[in-house]
């Protein structure tokens, strides 16, 4: 009888084993079943109308979205978070959140809290699909944990008169802002360790906050990079406790090229996209980098840049003397990057499926 069990349990381990073979077994953060969306977003066009590229195959090619639609009338767009193949979040300027539920086939308002002398939404961050986060001038930051159907304003007199750039909620709890004065080209950077209930400013080391910053990302709870002007960057893997300073040589102009957007894939590799067309990587946590050639129209401010994996990326862009812009795309880890389309409005920030 014991047996006869065995060879049944056997016989079923076989026939899995087949099946997921044949079919596939979905695991955790596989990206063989999340599709290649990806979203780009950019500046009022000459319609008066905030502009929305799609992407469904990693960026190779795309088509517009939302022209007409009366939720992009009179705004450009700062940032863009895509939850998943349905649903995508972007701010803008004057401040005004949109939402989309289909793919991007309609985009609606969203109704965010009445704030005094805001002029625009500049950076979102959501985490576990419901609490969003936002920052933006004037030392604006607003939360809702509920998906935008009611929100929180934190008015912390550590946060008041800072332009904030970037946020970056790291945890349900644990959430970094930074930008700068509205009045100076000096850095800020803050922190919550509670949800935002308090906040508490982030002083670095040896007057880095010289340069303003203008985002954070992370990898994990530990791994933490605060990054903006002249390439200059502050590295923590302790979660906050300590932080390193540093930068990212030769990259161009005086004193180096701004970090606009940095991307880290895991503790040690991270893809950056800079002033003067510039694209960095690194695979030994900034150790060394390798500059990555940009394809197409030169002069470029890089604005954003996002990944699918290790090898699929965008890159977003505007021109520094027009108001073009660009969007690139790689498929191989940035060995190459390929001029994918130009537009005649500035591109600012770009999001695959988080």
């Amino acid at each position: 009888m014991k047996e006869k069990t065995v060879l049944k349990l056997t016989s079923v381990a076989i026939l899995i084993l087949i099946i997921c073979v044949q079919f596939g077994c979905k695991k955790d953060n596989d990206n063989t079943t999340t599709p290649k969306f990806v979203w780009a977003v950019g500046d009022t066009d000459t319609n008066n109308y905030a502009t929305i590229y799609f992407s469904t195959d990693g960026g190779q090619t795309w088509e517009r979205q939302g022209e007409d639609q009366a939720a992009l009338k009179g705004i450009g767009l700062n940032d863009v978070w895509a939850v998943d193949e349905n649903t995508v979040w972007a701010v803008g300027t004057p401040a005004r959140l949109i939402k989309t539920k289909n793919g991007g086939q309609d985009w609606e308002v969203v109704s965010t809290p009445t704030l005094k002398n805001v002029i625009e939404y500049v950076s979102i961050s959501i985490i576990n699909k419901s609490s969003v986060w936002i920052c933006g001038s004037y030392g604006t930051i607003i939360h809702s944990g509920d998906a935008g159907q009611t929100w929180d304003k934190h008015d912390s007199e550590v946060l008041k008169n800072n332009y904030l750039q970037g946020i970056n909620a790291i945890t349900t709890n644990s959430i970094y802002v930074v930008g700068g004065p509205e009045d100076s080209d000096a850095g800020f950077i803050a922190f919550t360790t509670n949800g935002g209930h308090t906040w508490e400013e982030l002083i670095p080391a040896d007057n880095y906050n010289s340069n303003r910053w203008i985002g954070c990302s992370s990898y994990n709870d530990d791994d933490i990079i605060i990054y903006g002007g002249r390439s200059h960057y502050m590295l923590s893997n302790d979660g906050g406790a300590t932080w390193k300073n540093d930068s990212v040589p030769n990259t161009g102009g005086t004193g180096g090229a701004d970090i606009n957007c940095l991307k880290m894939l895991n503790g040690q590799t991270w893809w950056g996209a800079f002033d003067y067309d510039y694209i960095g990587r690194t695979s030994n946590s900034g150790d060394s980098w390798t500059k990555q050639q940009s394809e197409g129209p030169g002069g470029m401010w890089l604005l954003g840049i996002d990944y699918f994996d290790n090898d699929i990326g965008v890159i977003v862009g505007e021109s520094s003397m027009s108001l073009n812009g660009k969007i690139l795309n790689t498929i191989d880890g940035g060995n190459t990057w390929i001029l994918s389309d130009t537009t005649d409005v500035h591109m600012i920030k770009v999001s695959f499926i988080k």
